[in-house]
């Protein structure tokens, strides 16, 4: 079958690997789209494990299913999440999930940018879904992206009336943005991209910044006197960090999300957290509960309109180009068909 194999961040070739096998319990789907995750972009800048598939935002066409699998038949159209926790563990139990070392060595295999994708009996059971016959197939590669915030908002507590700042008005943001309003809450998008901060006005939020205008911190005081209730962090780094603590309220809290494609040292002012009780947490992932609500808003009950975010889908043998326009910010996500 065809691939995709990555060899650096400038070389990427179609080749012919071996076509997975499946038990009795097991599933191959044919690839119909994969999204391109900024996690991705991360492994390919990386030296380690070259050359390699990626791609973890799949929606497939069921080919093979094994004689024990009932949940899915031949030719359902669905769209499956990568990794799946034991809900056993030390970690399960502590509700990190995703630290679960079977979490951590389950995947589809052997990537989303393939032709075919195996699931295995975890993955059929925990993290697909079938996509209901008049969907766009597209729209369902943002429910694991999706769940992943979902995650992080549930481990932030929050009251009514809370102001949220979302740093990065990229995919990720907007998905945050969206949830956020869906809540009843406030959110202020912070980002030095004016035309991505106009998306985001549209999107609903109530108040946008670019830092490269005007003064962060004046700004912030405008909104919300006291500071800002909770920070999410789309994009990380030694900048984003040091403004959200000198504009957080006392007792607030910041989410580190994103993963930046340099991993920085970051100097933290630990008196500011310490007189300030400031957490500042993380949040990686999804796990299947929250895969299982992101495809309720997405999909089942529409409640979270993804459609103004999609782009033009390229073939796999363009991915350099749709790599390029993520990282220029000119799209959201590139998608990817075989």
């Amino acid at each position: 079958m065809k691939a995709l194999l990555c060899y650096n961040e400038k070389d990427f070739r179609i080749e012919e690997i071996e076509k997975p096998g499946i038990s009795d319990d097991e599933m191959l789907i044919e690839l119909l789209y994969c999204g391109l995750c900024g996690s991705d972009i991360v492994r390919i800048f990386s030296t380690k494990g070259k050359p390699s598939v990626y791609g973890h935002e799949v929606v497939g066409k069921v080919v093979e299913a094994g004689s024990g699998v009932k949940k899915f038949k031949k030719g359902d159209i669905v769209v499956a999440a990568h990794h799946i926790p034991c809900g056993k563990c030390h970690y399960c139990k502590h509700g990190s999930h995703t630290m679960c070392e079977m979490f951590k060595s389950t995947n589809i295999y052997p990537g989303g940018f393939c032709q075919y994708i195996k699931l295995s009996s975890d993955h059929i059971k925990n993290t697909t879904y079938k996509l209901p016959e008049g969907s766009n197939p597209l729209e369902a590669l943002f429910v694991e992206p999706l769940a992943c915030c979902i995650r992080a908002m549930d481990r932030i507590p929050y009251i009514e009336g809370d102001v949220f700042s979302i740093v990065g008005a990229g995919a990720i943001g907007i998905l945050f943005l969206k949830l956020i309003k869906l809540a009843g809450l406030k959110a202020v998008v912070i980002d030095m991209d004016t035309e991505r901060l106009k998306m985001a006005r549209e999107f609903g939020a109530d108040h946008t910044i670019n830092p490269s205008e005007d003064d962060l911190l004046t700004e912030i005081k405008k909104i919300a006197p006291i500071g800002i209730d909770s920070a999410v962090l789309t994009v990380t780094n030694k900048f984003t960090v040091k403004d959200a603590l000198s504009y957080m309220r006392p007792g607030g809290q910041i989410n580190i999300f994103g993963m930046g494609l340099d991993a920085d040292l970051i100097p933290v002012d630990f008196n500011r957290i310490y007189k300030g009780e400031l957490t500042i947490r993380s949040t990686y992932s999804a796990t299947p509960d929250t895969v299982a609500r992101s495809y309720d808003l997405i999909i089942k009950d529409r409640k979270i309109d993804v459609s103004a975010l999609l782009s033009e889908v390229l073939h796999l043998s363009d991915f350099k180009k749709g790599l390029d326009l993520m990282l220029d910010r000119k799209i959201y996500k590139a998608f990817y068909k075989l």
